[in-house]
């Protein structure tokens, strides 16, 4: 806001031995000056006397006069200091005034200012200025599209900071001017920028300013002088980031970070650091990210999408660098294509890099078969992978499906289903349509219509459908479900779940079991109270307080006799039996005799089990492959098997019940690479499948993700 110095004004000796209080007076129709004593100062020969934002103090010995529609300026002794042709004119401070002019071709008043002898002392070119102590001025220029844009000036029209940001503020000795991604850039009084880069936040406090960047905080003390690099993660209380090194599992490449932690998306195949609340992809062309002012936002069939961090805009890249397009306001990206927004329109390029159409759109979405929905004139259609227009721009709204060759379209304000034939598969007649799995589900008013994905209206339902694992319907506190394969459960079980393509049906005590066609398994009358789980055929179930298996046809293939089961898996299931562990086929033979205090199922030909306090491993003949004589086994991901001795040392042991590595570590973590992080002596190292060390055990922490090696001293 524009700060106004209005000062009284007041005979000085100076001022021809005029004394007292000026006021305004009016005669005739005219207005002049008069002091407290009734003497005239300044004739009444005045359309209006004051300033155009309604005052009428006097400043600087000076007050503003109306004449023909415009604003001039004169001093107490009615010597006119300006000719009458400004279209405002007020004070600024005790020293300079604001004036005003009308642009010629818009209505726009530029605003300059002048001293009390007309003298200018800053062009009129200006929307706004505003006062910010120490002869700066700040100052906005309208720009293209109306916005302002705002700089730095001092009172002799000198500029410190060019009209370019979208905000500016002053603190202390700073100057903090903000562009349109709320960044900031740090100057000092002179106009001289202390900061080479910008940054996301400023903080000021009684010895400064904390600077925070991506993440990584600094501080700036009063007199300009950086006191802390951006490297913390907490410059208040001094605690500074991990320094991580990165390496290539084959010795190509080191390189070192300042972050929390470090993660890998193998999606995308980048590193992603950690920094406090800000991520940073890692990786890809070093001819981009040297100098660290592009930021990765994705990686797509050999193209890179990236963010400058000082222009805000979005650019496409081969991975060598190579650049394709920049300077967007943003980028998407999907399977097919890069869809790159410049103000409110939007270019599709396709993976070779080349732009598909002539003419901008006004709005686009992500692909489907190739084909990009996009909007035109206020009217979606599609057009093929060449930006050729495939259907014609007729419709309100349209959204992809994963159904082939239909999507879902909105007409006269209603949904339905169209074709790439540009043909009704089901006609705009809903609320709204939406895709789940085999279905459309259509809804108007209370009522959801299910239609098959052929079209099909299969059932018009009163209920509430909440699309999950499979398609429950709720009526109260009741429900059902909709099969995949069309059957329809009627909603008046407790609780539906799903086993594969079954589905079991709990009502009360009583469980039920049918399958996706509504072929009934287990009815009332099996008195099966759970069904705990569905593996190879077989259904894990309890029935009179027994655990049992039944068949997909629910034929009771293993007696309910057992005191608990686990699943069948390659082809054998554990039972317990008399407080004991061991295996049965599925025709019910004993193949393993219950001896054991606990087993695991078996997984590649091996289980884990226990023996009194001891753990170890056979095979499907029963045979000990690792004695049991171990405090834990734990089989791994890798397929290999974790292995604690009494002391709590950590050992590896292969498939075939060999060891790898011998429990000589504190810690042990196989990986897919063929490599184990083990731990020894609070540190940790790396060692190869032949219990080589292949990194020291210099390290807190290690990572082996993707291609990379990371390591956190």
């Amino acid at each position: 806001m524009r700060k106004s110095y209005v000062f009284l004004a007041m005979f000085f000796s100076g001022l021809a031995g005029f004394a007292g209080e000026l006021r305004i007076i009016t005669s005739g129709g005219l207005q002049g000056v008069a002091n407290d004593q009734g003497q005239v100062v300044v004739p009444a020969i005045y359309e209006k006397l004051g300033w155009s934002n309604g005052q009428s103090d006097i400043t600087s010995e000076s007050i503003g006069y109306f004449e023909n529609g415009k604003w001039g300026l004169i001093n107490i002794k009615t010597t006119k200091l300006t000719n009458a042709r400004y279209t405002t004119l007020e004070p600024f401070n005790n020293v300079l005034f604001e004036a005003g002019v009308a642009g010629k071709f818009t209505n726009i008043i530029f605003r300059g200012l002048i001293d009390s002898k007309s003298q200018v002392h800053l062009d009129f070119k200006y929307y706004t200025i505003d006062d910010l102590g120490d002869h700066r001025l700040l100052v906005s220029e309208y720009v293209t599209g109306g916005e302002l844009r705002f700089g730095v000036y001092t009172d002799q029209n000198e500029r410190l900071i060019a009209p370019e940001y979208a905000s500016i503020d002053r603190e202390g000795n700073y100057i903090l001017a903000r562009n349109k991604a709320r960044k900031t850039r740090i100057y000092n009084l002179n106009g001289q920028v202390v900061l080479p880069v910008w940054v996301d936040e400023v903080k000021p406090t009684s010895e400064g300013l904390v600077v925070i960047n991506e993440g990584y905080q600094g501080f700036l003390d009063h007199h300009g002088k950086l006191i802390h690099e951006l490297t913390y993660k907490s410059v208040e209380d001094l605690v500074k980031f991990p320094r991580w090194e990165v390496k290539k599992l084959n010795g190509a490449e080191q390189r070192f970070f300042l972050c929390d932690s470090l993660s890998y998306d193998y999606e995308t195949d980048l590193l992603i650091a950690h920094v406090n609340n800000a991520e940073h992809m890692l990786g890809a062309s070093e001819t981009l990210f040297q100098d660290q002012q592009h930021g990765l936002k994705y990686i797509s069939n050999g193209f890179l999408v990236t963010r400058n961090k000082y222009l805000q805009t979005w650019g496409i890249y081969k991975t060598d660098g190579r650049e394709v397009a920049i300077g967007f306001d943003s980028v998407a990206v999907d399977a097919d294509y890069f869809y790159a927004k410049s103000g409110a329109s939007w270019d599709v390029y396709n993976l070779f890099g080349r732009k598909i159409n002539d003419r901008p759109f006004q709005q686009v979405r992500s692909s489907q078969e190739r084909h990009v929905p996009v909007r035109k004139n206020d009217y979606w259609g599609w057009v093929d992978f060449q930006g050729e227009q495939l259907i014609n721009y007729h419709f309100e709204d349209v959204i992809p499906t994963t159904n082939p060759g239909h999507f879902m379209a909105k007409n006269y304000g209603r949904w339905g289903v169209s074709g790439f034939e540009d043909e009704w598969l089901i006609m705009p007649q809903y609320d709204s349509v939406y895709a789940y799995q085999s279905f459309y589900l259509a809804e108007r008013g209370f009522a959801t219509h299910v239609y098959s994905l052929g079209g099909k209206l299969l059932y018009e339902l009163p209920y509430t459908l909440m699309p999950g694992d499979f398609l429950a319907v709720q009526d109260s506190a009741s429900v059902g479900a909709v099969t995949d394969q069309g059957y329809y459960i009627y909603p008046e079980y407790d609780e539906v779940s799903r086993h594969g393509e079954f589905f079991e049906l709990r009502k009360g005590t009583i469980t039920g079991l049918i399958s996706g066609t509504g072929r009934v398994l287990l009815g009332p009358k099996d008195k099966v109270e759970d069904v705990l789980s569905y593996s190879e055929g077989y259904f894990h179930i309890i029935k009179d307080g027994k655990h049992g298996f039944v068949d997909e046809n629910g034929k009771l293939r293993i007696a309910n006799r057992y005191d608990s089961a686990q699943y069948y898996h390659e082809g054998l299931a554990p039972i317990k039996l008399l407080g004991k562990w061991g295996f049965v086929d599925p025709a019910e033979n004993l193949v393993i005799q219950p001896f054991y205090r606990y087993s695991s199922v078996f997984d590649h030909g091996l289980a884990v089990i226990q023996s009194g306090e001891h753990f170890g491993i056979i095979n499907q003949e029963g045979e000990e492959v690792i004695a049991p004589a171990w405090k834990y086994i734990e089989r791994l991901a890798t397929g290999n098997y974790r292995i604690t001795d009494w002391d709590m040392k950590m050992g590896l042991v292969d498939a075939n019940g060999k060891f790898i590595v011998r429990p000589n570590y504190g810690s042990i973590e196989d990986t897919d690479q063929a490599l184990i992080i083990a731990g020894r002596s609070g540190k940790k190292g790396v060692l190869d499948y032949s219990g080589f060390t292949k990194v020291p055990f210099d390290y807190q922490q290690i990572q082996i993700v993707g291609d990379y090696l990371l390591l956190r001293k």
